[in-house]
């Protein structure tokens, strides 16, 4: 397969960065207005439960796009591994947690503590991930690498066939077995507990890195990437249609078909990695070396905005009214969602023209 741009960088993982940073965007956004109401019939809550539940698939394909880097690199150096790999991220989560919590303390809170009283407590929060919502994925991403130099051997050593045992039997567990066990939470308020599905290895984000891997380096049929699409594109539109149905019964917005291992979440993500894998070819054709470069450049920049873009939206963005019109609703979110992507898009760029800078807010990437 013909993957890479003339600067050695893929087009289409490139693609699904940009719009997956803007998806994590748009979740961010929403939020507001999803848990400040429950009032669940208005043009605004509908809107923003749609863009919402479309922009799940972020997470997910953030950590496919993860393991489908990562894993095909040979880890002879234990030390320059986490050098390489592990410290840029180690850095960045120190820095900003630090960042974030000043900001929520002394400015959102209107804190009177000590600094002595203030790095106590953010030690104690950035130990138990306390510090801003975002930066959980930077927990999860290290806890992940730190399992690279031992599953990059593993997925090497494994046939496609035993992959495929592997993602199987990982979408059984952490995918339609906890569906059913939310169904059954919700409609007959008891939990349902299988220990013998309890298997810590087919369990949590793993499964996305490792499909990630699969599926940038084996072909699937056609009548399987069609079929995985297809239940995409349907998913995309169940989402917030279940999502209002199962809000509504509850009485507060539910988030069962929000989460990262909720089943249309999967086959969003899995769906949209698909696309634009097949359109890869078509992309790289069509679009002219500028934009690639552009494209590149901004996929480049796509951690460090993530990291950025709350302290943006937190500073530039409008609130969107619970009551407001379907024009005002969709004019305000795509306004905000334009500020914040260009704004920290284009703070990330001066702030990489200092190394030292790069290097402590965003781990040496720009």
């Amino acid at each position: 397969m013909d993957n890479l741009m003339k600067n050695n960088r893929i087009i289409y993982i490139d693609m699904l960065r940009i719009i997956s940073i803007l998806a994590v965007i748009i979740l961010h956004i929403t939020a507001d207005l999803l848990t400040r109401t429950n009032d669940f019939n208005t043009i605004a809550w509908w809107i923003s439960n749609v863009l919402n539940s479309i922009a799940r698939f972020a997470v997910p394909v953030f950590f496919m796009i993860s393991g489908a880097m990562i894993l095909r690199t040979e880890v002879t150096s234990y030390r320059e591994f986490y050098k390489k790999r592990i410290l840029p991220l180690a850095i960045p989560l120190v820095s900003w947690s630090l960042i974030y919590d000043a900001y929520n303390q002394y400015f959102i809170l209107k804190s009177n503590l000590t600094i002595l009283q203030f790095f106590t407590d953010f030690v104690y929060r950035l130990i138990i991930d306390r510090n801003y919502i975002h930066l959980w994925f930077l927990y999860a991403i290290i806890a992940i690498y730190v399992t690279v130099p031992l599953v990059s051997r593993l997925v090497k050593a494994c046939s496609e066939k035993e992959l495929r045992y592997y993602l199987i039997l990982w979408f059984a567990i952490s995918i339609v077995y906890r569906f059913i066990s939310d169904m059954v939470f919700r409609v007959a308020s008891e939990s349902i507990y299988v220990p013998i599905l309890n298997i810590p290895l087919f369990m949590g984000y793993l499964g996305y890195f490792i499909l990630g891997y699969y599926l940038f380096h084996y072909e699937l049929p056609a009548k399987v990437k069609s079929l995985l699409f297809n239940i995409g594109v349907v998913s995309f539109f169940v989402t917030p249609i279940a999502t209002y149905f199962a809000s509504f019964y509850s009485g507060v917005l539910d988030e069962m078909f929000y989460g990262n291992y909720s089943i249309t979440t999967f086959f969003m993500a899995v769906g949209l990695f698909l696309y634009f894998q097949e359109k890869n070819c078509i992309l790289g054709e069509k679009l002219n070396y500028k934009i690639q470069r552009l494209i590149g450049s901004m996929a480049k920049a796509s951690f460090s905005i993530y990291l950025i873009h709350l302290l943006v939206e937190l500073t530039i963005s409008r609130r969107v009214e619970s009551e407001g019109s379907a024009p005002e609703t969709v004019f305000t979110l795509l306004l905000n969602l334009g500020m914040v992507f260009v704004i920290s898009y284009i703070v990330v760029k001066i702030l990489n023209l200092n190394k030292f800078v790069t290097r402590v807010l965003f781990g040496g990437r720009g």
